[in-house]
This record gives C-alpha cells, sequence and structure tokens, in this order.
C-alpha cells in the first residue's frame, strides 16, 4: 500500500485543512483535539468556551494536542489509535 507519512509537527495542519479532515470524519473540530494530551493541559483553556474556528486556530498552533494518527484516504478519517477502525479503513 502506498502512503504519505506527515509529521504534523514539522508541517502543521492549517485550519482550513482541520475543517476538511474534520468534514471527511464525520465530526466536529473538537473531536480531533485530544483534551488529555499535555500541550492541551498546559494551555489551561477549556475547549467547550471556544468557538470551531478557536479550537481550530488552537490545533494549527498545537498540533500535538490532537488525536494521532490521522488517518485519510481524502474521503474519509479514521481519528486516534483505535485498532478495529484502522484495520477497517486499511482493507477498504
Amino acid at each position: 500500500m502506498d502512503y504519505n507519512y506527515r509529521d504534523i509537527v514539522k508541517e502543521p495542519p492549517t485550519t482550513a485543512e482541520l475543517f476538511e479532515l474534520a468534514g471527511m470524519g464525520g465530526i466536529r473540530v473538537n473531536g480531533l483535539l485530544n483534551e488529555r494530551s499535555t500541550n492541551y493541559k498546559k494551555a489551561k483553556i477549556n475547549a467547550k468556551d471556544l468557538s470551531e474556528r478557536e479550537v481550530a486556530e488552537f490545533l494549527a498552533a498545537n498540533p500535538k494536542a490532537m488525536y494521532r494518527p490521522l488517518l485519510t484516504d481524502g474521503k474519509k478519517l479514521v481519528v486516534g489509535f483505535v485498532p478495529e477502525q484502522i484495520e477497517g479503513f486499511l482493507k477498504g
């Protein structure tokens, strides 16, 4: 299987890319935010108080606060390490 790896620390997603990814996953941008991440906790913010745009801007500036991995084929998205979902995604 061919794939492209992207290091989100070296090449963070833009806010537009985050909205596009969330759309592929059928989720809101907030669904990409890992509230247990160290970066999120250090920021001392409450995601519930932020708009979708503000969450996207936070994630673009703090990509380690996202669930990882993010797997996409350009049409659908798997968020986080959920073996069953990853296996289903890879099988097509």
